[in-house]
């Protein structure tokens, strides 16, 4: 497995050759490009002018590889390591000479890819390599391992973006969230092999794709699958090796970040009363909000730190004298190894502990290497920070439970060949106490090993690193609050790292609205228990959400009621506050209900508790009930009608009274007709009153005349209209009743008015009406019927001796508005009267208002035509029209 790190960002540059590399390198020869020349060898070494040291300025020195084996002729170099100064350069050719094509140009800004091969273009399958400096800067140089190889094709390792699950990004990255498997996937053919077939085929059938996930896991074939564990950021190799054994120039560049849930802390909602109460749940990234985020992110980091506190009881007496606690590192290449001492910039330790000259320190890598910082000498009494009791320390010594020895102070103390230092543990123990802690930030007062660190070199970098504390001697203990171990930054492969900032938040509950996206309001409007469930998802669409929880107290939601008037008969009244946890009113009463028997406020508070018993929702309300007393009730009598006026009584002395009059006193007088009521009250305006209705009619008893005895024609007719002389009859209602004898159709009228005719004549007709008011009057008339008949004359004489002068009618005084037409003997009329009125007198003589007396007309005979008026009474006689002559004589 081949491993390359990013070619853009790396100083300093460790790679894997093959076992069949480092196997050999062991007792292969070393060639250092000063000496020059052309070198006919395979599998050795290849060094810069310093050979272990830094080359030397203003270089400019060429060396060629030609391989002497005759199958294998071109060549594979692999750098084990490269330090190029950006002002100097390494120049590789792709022939024997620097005429030949530059295959690249490399510094410390421009890293060697894994692999330089001679390619299938260079029929020599030589490489030159030529190495020019400046006289600024001298850097560590290169190591490379090289093998001679067969002619090999060009292998791109390249993803396959149909096979890939999920597709990388443009910047080769692959966002995914944890937990969630990959499927990585190479291509198989066209650009991951542009010369197959140049000498032979390449494809995915006959080459070898080993992948490195960056995280210590490796595997082979084309499709693989992977699940991180750990939330970082990974550089994915892949190494393609095809059945001559070439492997790819280039780098698939992959990276893979994981995200993961950016919970980092739930705080509890209040309870809340409900209606009344509102709270703002946020989520954000301080640590006042409700859900406290934090971006997740990853800083590939040289350092790690065991960050809990660990007792280390007094050694002898306890089971156990060792004590032990790990860090872990993933960050660095697969393989990578402690090269110097100097690969470790401190070891530092948090801890108090009395008799420092009682421990023992040791550094334990993770392939079981290790270094003894300190040793256990038995000797020195100085203090690492402040033991809980100071100097009385000995007194807390209180056994191997961890419950019976408080803690102390603890200062930092690191162990660093890098850094200044002051001495070892075992001398500082012998000094003033406590011991110095280090300055972590100004870097001094570090403390030197008792053994060089270099014992670690060959030390795994990655993996599982562990500080052991050993307390071997009596009458002390003292704890470990973190320990560090920091290793060179240099050593990280790429220092890369990201940050997953949350794209979107969306929130599901109840009885809320939304203020902004970080921030809802909550009020709630009934009791129960609700759940607010926000769900972020960032930028890499992982989703997460959390729920809360809010416990809601009903607000006791009641009323008393209006303010009410109780009469003195219902004092059973009772007041009701409703279902609660609690009740106080007013009055001392600490139940649901209160019985009401007087006037004056009630007021209660009522109250639910939550679960916890620790908050109260109240509500409050207030009634004012007036006790009226209740009046007898009011008779005013039944209905009346009298003569003359009368007085109501409502009774019910001392209450007050409202008439429909106005009038406010206990009776009233009553002189006219009409509909009277009363209501009695101790206080108007309230329930408690009595009322009383009576219908009163007045009415005055009248003095009342239908007329004297009369004749008429009997075929007329008359009114008779009832009088008073009081007129009472005008001013007040009575009815009236009428009737005849013999019966007529008169009988039954009610008008005061009436229409009496069509009789028999020579009969006596009795009329009385009957009046009636609170009392009944009457009176009575006899009306005779005459016959009424018509005596024509026809011949008159008009000389003026008042006898027989004009045309007289016997009678036609009974039937006024009657008309006459005179025609002369030629039909044309002489004379007409729609009111002929002239009739003849006992003497002879005539009177009348209309006389026809023959006018200026001449002495003959002349035709009349009389219609005779008989009013209204035709209905009883027959009419008949009167035709007939008259003569005028002179």
């Amino acid at each position: 497995m081949f491993y390359c790190k990013n070619p853009y960002h790396m100083k300093k540059i460790l790679f894997l050759i093959t076992l069949f590399f480092i196997a050999y390198s062991a007792q292969s020869q070393n060639y250092v490009i000063s000496a020059g020349g052309t070198v006919n060898a395979c599998a050795e070494n290849f060094y810069d002018s310093g050979s272990g040291g830094n080359y030397g300025a203003n270089e400019n020195f060429t060396m060629t590889f030609h391989s002497n084996n005759p199958t294998n002729t071109h060549f594979r170099f692999g750098f084990n390591s490269f330090d190029v100064e950006p002002g100097d350069t390494l120049i590789v050719y792709n022939g024997s000479t620097i005429a030949a094509p530059v295959l690249g140009k490399y510094n410390n800004n421009n890293l060697p890819p894994a692999y330089v091969f001679s390619t299938i273009a260079n029929p020599t399958g030589d490489l030159t390599f030529q190495f020019k400096s400046n006289a600024a800067i001298n850097n560590a140089g290169w190591w490379a391992s090289f093998l001679c190889t067969p002619a090999c094709q060009e292998i791109n390792a390249l993803y396959h973006p149909g096979l890939t699950v999920p597709q990388p990004g443009d910047s080769n990255y692959i966002d995914i969230c944890i937990g969630n498997p990959i499927t990585f996937g190479a291509r198989g053919s066209g650009a991951a092999f542009p010369e197959s077939g140049i000498l032979y085929p390449q494809d995915s059938t006959n080459v070898t794709y080993y992948w490195d996930f960056g995280d210590g896991v490796l595997d082979t074939g084309q499709i693989v699958t992977h699940t991180y564990t750990l939330v970082r950021g990974y550089d994915i190799g892949l190494s393609i090796v095809d059945s001559r054994g070439c492997v790819n120039t280039n780098y698939l560049g992959g990276r893979v970040r994981i995200s993961q849930s950016p919970f980092a802390e739930i705080n509890p909602l209040p309870d809340l009363c409900s209606s009344t109460d509102t709270t703002y749940v946020t989520i954000g990234y301080n640590a006042g909000s409700v859900v406290v985020v934090e971006p997740i992110s990853s800083v590939q980091s040289a350092s790690e730190k065991f960050d809990s506190t660990l007792f280390i009881p007094d050694g002898p007496s306890c089971p156990v004298q060792c004590y032990n606690t790990f860090v872990q590192f993933m960050a660095f290449a697969p393989g990578a190894t402690i090269t110097s001492g100097a690969d470790i910039l401190s070891i530092c330790v948090n801890m108090e502990h009395s008799y420092t000259g009682d421990l023992g320190f040791r550094i334990i890598c993770p392939n079981g290497q290790s270094v003894t910082l300190d040793p256990n000498t038995h000797s020195g009494g100085a203090y690492m920070g402040e033991p809980y009791g100071g100097a009385s320390h000995g007194s807390y010594d209180n056994g191997c439970d961890q419950a019976n020895n408080p803690y102390g102070v603890g200062w930092t103390y690191c162990w660093s060949e890098v850094y200044p230092q002051h001495g070892t543990l075992d001398a500082l123990s012998n000094g003033v106490s406590p011991i110095d802690s280090t300055n972590t930030v100004n870097n001094t007062n570090y403390i030197t090993s008792n053994n060089p660190l270099n014992g670690l070199v060959g030390c795994p970098l990655n993996g599982t690193w562990n500080i052991e504390i050993c307390d071997d001697f009596g009458i002390d203990n003292g704890y470990i609050f973190w320990w560090e171990l920091n290793l060179d930054p240099a050593l990280l492969p790429v220092g890369w790292g990201y940050q997953v900032p949350i794209d979107t938040v969306t929130w599901d509950g109840s009885f809320f609205s939304i203020i902004n996206d970080s921030t809802i309001r909550v009020i709630p409007d009934s009791g129960g228990t609700f759940q607010y469930t926000v769900t972020v998802t960032d930028i890499f669409g992982c989703s997460y959400d959390t729920t809360l929880s809010i416990q809601v107290v009903q607000t006791p939601v009641f009323s008393l009621g209006p303010d009410t008037v109780l009469c003195g008969n219902n004092i059973n009244y009772v007041l009701d506050a409703g279902p609660a946890d609690a009740w106080a009113w007013s009055t001392g009463n600490v139940t649901q209900t209160q019985p009401v028997s007087s006037t004056g406020y009630y007021i209660v508070q009522v109250g639910n508790y939550n679960d916890a018993n620790t908050m109260a929702c109240t509500s409050f309300d207030t009634v004012y009930i007036k006790v009226l007393e209740q009046p007898a009730p009011v008779d005013l009598g039944p209905d009346i009608c009298s003569i003359v006026p009368i007085q109501l009584n409502a009774g019910n002395i001392g209450f007050q009274y409202e008439w429909s009059t106005s009038a406010t006193s206990q009776s009233i007088n009553v002189s006219t007709t009409g509909t009277y009521s009363v209501t009695v009250a101790e206080e108007f305006g309230y329930n408690c009153e009595v009322t009383d209705e009576i219908i009163v009619t007045i009415i005055p008893e009248p003095v009342i005349t239908i007329g004297p005895d009369t004749t008429i024609c009997s075929f007329n007719h008359m009114n008779m209209t009832v009088k008073d002389q009081d007129g009472f009859l005008d001013q007040f209602f009575y009815s009236y009743l009428w009737s005849t004898d013999p019966v007529t159709p008169l009988n039954g009228q009610t008008t005061r008015t009436v229409d009496f005719g069509c009789i028999t004549p020579g009969v006596d007709y009795t009329v009385s009406v009957a009046v009636q008011g609170c009392t009944v009057v009457s009176d009575a008339r006899i009306v005779t019927a005459k016959n009424c008949e018509l005596e024509l004359y026809n011949i008159i004489t008009p000389n003026n001796d008042y006898h027989n002068d004009a045309f007289a009618i016997k009678g036609i005084e009974n039937f006024p508005g009657s008309e006459l037409q005179i025609y002369n003997r030629w039909g044309k009329k002489i004379y007409e009267s729609n009111n002929y009125d002239c009739h003849p007198m006992e003497d002879g003589s005539v009177v009348g208002t209309n006389c026809w007396d023959g006018e200026k007309s001449a002495d003959g005979v002349y035709f009349y035509v009389l219609t005779v008026n008989y009013g209204e009474s035709l209905e009883c006689v027959e009419v008949v029209n009167y035709h007939g002559t008259v003569t005028i004589i002179r």
